[in-house]
């Protein structure tokens, strides 16, 4: 009886436990890195409201790449790849923004994310820290002058 009790009790505590563990709000960390680490050579082509286009390594290159996921964080606009196993052999690639709710300076802050991980349900003493490897991409300076400017003299 007194085991049953304490058997009990234990369980309700862990799960306690894991629920508080599986629910609490995590916070994001980023990291920058200067170089791709797992991933191809990504460079932004063009972007406006309503794509994004990209140039994915070089000419006839191996691309493992099968698409790529938009998602504005903070005050940037991060690209999340999904890969396959079997290559392509892709050049170009679009990627539609138009549904998103884009911060006034997003063209600034493109991200391609390298790495994105969390903590699993199971590790409920693990920080509660989504951590971010992303690299920054740049726009080609011949796109910025076509963007809209305010107030221009």
């Amino acid at each position: 009886m007194i085991m049953s009790r304490v058997g009990v009790t234990l369980g309700l505590w862990l799960g306690c436990l894991v629920i508080t563990g599986c629910m609490s709000p995590r916070r994001t960390q980023f990291v920058d890195v200067p170089s791709p680490i797992h991933s191809a050579k990504v460079a932004v082509i063009s972007a406006d409201a309503e794509v994004v286009r990209l140039r994915i390594s070089g000419p006839n290159e191996l691309v493992f790449l099968a698409l790529v996921e938009p998602e504005v964080i903070e005050d940037g606009l991060y690209l999340f790849p999904s890969y396959i196993s079997k290559p392509t052999v892709s050049e170009r690639l679009e990627v539609p923004v138009v549904e998103l709710d884009l911060p006034i300076a997003w063209r600034d802050r493109i991200f391609w994310v390298e790495q994105d991980w969390a903590p699993r349900w199971y590790q409920v003493f693990a920080r509660r820290v989504r951590t971010i490897q992303r690299r920054q991409l740049e726009l080609p300076l011949d796109t910025v002058e076509d963007l809209p400017v305010r107030n221009r003299p």
